[in-house]
């Protein structure tokens, strides 16, 4: 009866463990990080949220249509204490410039590599 009584117990524990392990996904399973691409455009929003900080802005491509973009970074405190970011780092209407890789689905969304402002200062990589 007890091994009975372990062996469920494990299972249990092995069934509800496995829902916290496939919940988060690395970079690559999105984004093509073999690729880079640069998009300039005008904030639209900005989420200093948990797990992962988002940009939105708006591109407007050579024929004059516009695409809201969204670029995802690291967790909002990492980017606190390494490069002094805070929840009111953009405004909408604020210019950006950010490189990062594609989505793999063709998505109009980047995993950021480096962050520009509208002067061409680097807030984030670029160093």
């Amino acid at each position: 009866m007890k091994t009975y009584m372990k062996s469920t117990v494990l299972a249990l524990g092995l069934i509800l463990g496995s829902g916290v392990v496939t919940a988060h996904h690395g970079a690559s399973v999105v984004y093509d990080l073999s690729q880079s691409m640069t998009m300039t455009g005008s904030v639209t929003d900005f989420q200093f949220v948990n797990p992962h900080v988002l940009i939105f802005f708006e591109v407007e491509a050579d024929d004059g249509s516009k695409t809201v973009w969204s670029a995802g970074l690291t967790s909002p405190n990492r980017l606190a204490r390494s490069d002094g970011w805070s929840k009111d780092m953009f405004q909408p209407g604020d210019t950006v410039t950010i490189t990062g890789s594609p989505a793999r689905g063709g998505a109009p969304s980047l995993w950021v590599e480096m962050v520009l402002d509208g002067d061409g200062k680097p807030l984030l990589g670029g160093d």
